[in-house]
């Protein structure tokens, strides 16, 4: 099991301790048991109840309530814990994966596993340390009978075996539907997001509006079925285990004195325990359908884990962060690379190369070319996002390495068109706010943004000013390569002008190498070379207007 998997995995120590605890609570309620049938046979024979049996019971109710409580506790805190080590352990593996791999994976998925899924597995999880009791309450019970009629302990134990194993079997068929629940509330938010991310399309196109609420309607149909049939079950195998309980409590009271003299000397003291090992029955049922979906959930987690421990890089030993040592490089240089669009089911669509290109300290490049010509594409592969299918990355004549690339991609600072603002400036919180601010005003954005406690005031603005933003932290990084895709795309005529004729020969005064993607024909002038890439082959086309 799953559960099971996840239980292991932490300190020995505190499992054995929250299995010690458990037990006891058991022991102790199967003890309240026995206390409540011996006061009941006193009241019976008309004799007296004793004080010593009633404090006996207080002090054994006291342990009872003490250590449920203790098991309970420990248990949450060392699920809990488990749970933040998964959630660890994932997003490590997110920072050492390729982008490839990542972009396999989709986003969705990955925020879905981490925040959904362990959040219900956090809220779930403890609840099986109650069922643990039941189950060592039932046990004890079951001792308890034994002590009373061998008999009885003998038939009790047979149907419960018989019962439990019927009822698992039947809840183990359910595992499909919950993943198909699963599949289908994915269904349910992805077209949800429609609405939200396609408002202002939907609300200039009644048409479109009518036709994306009629696959919504559909989409949530099929939904409720799925989630009503897989209810209509578990209401099935909920009956059938209440009936299987009455069905051995009358045996217990009704069949077993027919056939065994002596056996109603005790028979209200089987009585009494058998009804009260109903409570645990009942309780252990229904966490079931829990425990079923958390089992599932878990198994969506080491999914999740699979897939990413497929696309893992190698990772240099250690933690310090020494400069990396392709900060002086002279040329870096793509050899015969090649690189291959995949399909859905991994295979390849359309291959790209080979591309051969070498890249001057102290360069500009514009790389120009059609929509889908593979420009970004090759941005990734020079800078070691993405990994060639063939060929060679190079540095200095020095082939870049699976060992070494991750030293490689610290001399790369980029803005791709899909960038991201970070909610602070993470790696840079020895930046003086006043460099900042004179980069906020550089880039025009004074009176709309301010640098404070470590972050941006806002990051709420068009397009072409949150581009702005971006710069500026690629300009606080101080790499030696910048990478732009596109970045004036977004920008107003008059900072257009700016980023061709002031930004880029900056950085190029500072001994800094820029590769950018540019349509802008009106200013091929302000690059050294410009290549070309059609239908994914790369052609030097500086001399061309």
């Amino acid at each position: 099991m799953n559960i099971l998997r996840l239980l292991r995995t932490g300190p020995p120590v505190n499992r054995r301790a929250i299995l010690l605890i458990t037990s006891l609570a058991g022991l102790g309620n199967a003890g309240l048991v026995g206390l409540i049938n011996e006061a009941a046979e006193k009241a019976v024979l008309a004799e007296p109840v004793g004080t010593q049996l009633l404090l006996v019971y207080v002090t054994m109710l006291a342990f009872v309530l003490l250590s449920s409580r203790a098991s309970l506790h420990e248990a949450n805190r060392f699920v809990q814990s488990r749970l933040e080590a998964t959630r660890r352990r994932i997003v490590s593996k997110i920072r050492r994966v390729d982008l490839r791999t990542l972009e396999r994976l989709g986003h969705g998925d990955v925020f879905v596993t981490v925040s959904q899924e362990t959040d219900h597995l956090s809220q779930t999880l403890p609840l099986l340390i109650g069922a643990a009791q039941n189950a060592f309450l039932l046990v004890f019970l079951l001792l308890y009978v034994a002590t009373l009629s061998p008999i009885s302990f003998l038939v009790v134990t047979v149907f419960l075996a018989a019962g439990l194993y019927l009822f698992w079997r039947r809840q183990s068929a359910l595992t499909g539907a919950l993943a198909e629940v699963h599949h289908r509330e994915a269904d349910m938010l992805d077209s949800l997001s429609h609405f939200t991310l396609g408002f202002q399309e939907i609300r200039l196109n009644a048409d479109k509006n009518d036709a994306l609420q009629a696959h919504f309607a559909d989409v949530t149909a099929r939904l409720r079925q799925v989630v009503v049939g897989l209810g209509d079950r578990w209401v099935s195998l909920l009956q059938f285990a209440n009936a299987f309980v009455f069905l051995l409590v009358g045996v217990v009271v009704l069949v077993l004195p027919v056939f065994f003299q002596g056996y109603t000397d005790t028979i209200y003291k089987i009585t009494a325990a058998t009804v009260f090992a109903l409570g645990p029955i009942a309780a252990i049922t229904s966490v079931v359908r829990l425990i079923a979906r958390a089992e599932a959930g878990l198994a969506h987690v080491y999914d999740l884990e699979r897939r990413l421990d497929a696309g893992l890089t190698p990772e240099p030993k250690g933690t310090a962060r020494a400069p990396s040592r392709y900060r002086s490089f002279r040329t870096l240089e793509m050899r015969s690379v090649t690189f291959s669009y995949l399909g859905a089911e991994g295979t390849a669509l359309f291959t790209a190369g080979p591309w051969d290109l070498t890249l001057k300290r102290g360069e500009i490049l514009f790389l120009t070319g059609g929509n889908g010509s593979g420009k970004s594409t090759a941005l990734k592969l020079l800078c070691g996002l993405y990994t060639p299918d063939g060929g060679e990355i190079a540095c200095d004549g020095a082939l870049v390495s699976a060992e070494t690339r991750r030293d490689y991609r610290e001399i790369f600072s980029s803005i791709f068109t899909d960038f991201h603002l970070f909610d602070r400036l993470y790696g840079l919180e020895h930046v003086k706010p006043r460099e900042v601010e004179r980069l906020i005003a550089r880039m025009e954005l004074d009176g709309k943004v301010r640098f404070e406690d470590g972050r941006f005031s806002t990051t709420d603005l068009s397009t072409g000013q949150r581009k702005r933003l971006a710069m500026i932290v690629a300009l606080l990084e101080d790499r030696e390569v910048y990478l732009f895709d596109e970045w004036a795309a977004d920008q107003d005529a008059h900072f257009r002008e700016v980023f061709y004729t002031e930004l880029l020969p900056d950085l190029k005064a500072r001994g800094k190498t820029v590769v950018a993607v540019t349509h802008d024909d009106r200013f091929w002038s302000c690059c050294d070379r410009r290549l070309e890439l059609d239908l994914g082959h790369l052609a030097d086309v500086s001399g061309e207007a």
